[in-house]
């Protein structure tokens, strides 16, 4: 037996014909209403489609206006997520997966499994740490910001299938927008606070969606109506903060609960 494919001369040429063609499709949100606190909602339902919401991607577009001071202001690492603080996702209407306090969750996260290579493709997002992103010199500043959903959404990195039936993305505005700057107020020679304002004018939800062989459709879709069920496995983002530190202490005491419910 031939313990290394280098060696199997002898093995017939395979082609993996299982993929007829991918396409993308954009969906957008059906209220168009952007503000501090908003929810915002997009929709998949097509009933015979195969998406592959593992490489979606969030569009957001917008502008970020400066309303006095001169002081540096420029976008933290990692803002597109800080202007939501939940995001959930619901399949055939049942959700998920949730996750608060998207960027801080996020970030986290990225920071501990990042690679270099990582980075260079997030830098369309909007992480570009340890470098800054976005500095508002002028009274107005255009931006343009494609997260990866999977960046904020972890069902996404484990469950890399296909999916089946209605999809619902909401998103939920953060209150306000300060944790998306850094502003030094050094940098400028007016004395009054530096303020900016953000504008989100557009988001999109781009979706991949797959076209598969005649073949792999009819065995899709007798599973389907032998409904069969569907195990999606995924380690779920939890965030746990500590309201308050006590000042000066070096010790600080952690509930710790057990959950029976999974």
């Amino acid at each position: 037996m031939l313990s290394n494919q280098v060696f199997n001369i002898f093995r017939k040429p395979q082609n993996d014909e299982s993929i007829q063609k991918v396409e993308w499709r954009t969906y957008y949100p059906y209220v168009k209403s952007f503000r501090n606190n908003d929810v915002i909602e997009i929709d998949i339902n097509q009933s015979d489609a195969y998406d592959a919401l593992y490489d979606s991607l969030l569009f957001i577009s917008g502008t970020v206006e400066r309303i006095k001071g001169d002081g540096r202001a420029t976008f933290v690492n990692n803002a597109g997520d800080f202007m939501f603080q939940s995001a959930t996702y619901e399949q055939n209407g049942k959700e998920l997966e949730a996750v608060r306090e998207v960027g801080i969750v996020s970030t986290v996260r990225g920071f501990l499994t990042y690679t270099d290579e990582d980075i260079k493709h997030l830098a369309i997002s909007g992480w570009t740490y340890p470098n800054s992103f976005g500095i508002i010199q002028t009274t107005f500043l255009t931006f343009n910001i494609l997260i990866p959903v999977k960046h904020f959404l972890n069902i996404f990195n484990d469950h890399q299938c296909v999916s089946y039936g209605k999809h619902t993305i909401r998103l939920v505005r953060a209150g306000d927008d300060s944790n998306c700057f850094k502003i030094d107020e050094t940098a400028g020679t007016v004395a009054s606070k530096t303020e900016v304002k953000l504008n989100i004018e557009n988001i999109e939800l781009k979706v991949k969606r797959i076209f598969p062989h005649d073949q792999i459709k009819l065995q899709l879709l007798k599973a389907i109506q032998a409904d069969s069920p569907i195990l999606i496995p995924f380690r779920k983002w939890e965030l746990h903060m500590l309201p308050a530190l006590t000042q000066g202490a070096k010790n600080e005491i952690w509930t710790v609960k057990n959950s029976s419910f999974l």
